[in-house]
């Protein structure tokens, strides 16, 4: 599993800083369903790993 922290002046201009000040960083993330495994990247609160909307 590929992490990638999030570069500051990068969530900066295009407006998804975490309001708290709270560190972030993208990962892989797997849901399973009834039409099997899916594995998308989501960006997370590096705290409690809670994903961080995208207003996009």
């Amino acid at each position: 599993m590929a992490t990638k922290p999030n570069d500051p002046a990068e969530s900066a201009q295009n407006g998804s800083a975490d309001e708290s000040g709270e560190g972030t960083f993208e990962t892989d993330v797997s849901e399973t369903g009834d039409d099997g495994t899916t594995v998308r990247q989501a960006e997370v609160k590096e705290s409690d790993l809670s994903e961080v909307k995208k207003d996009k």
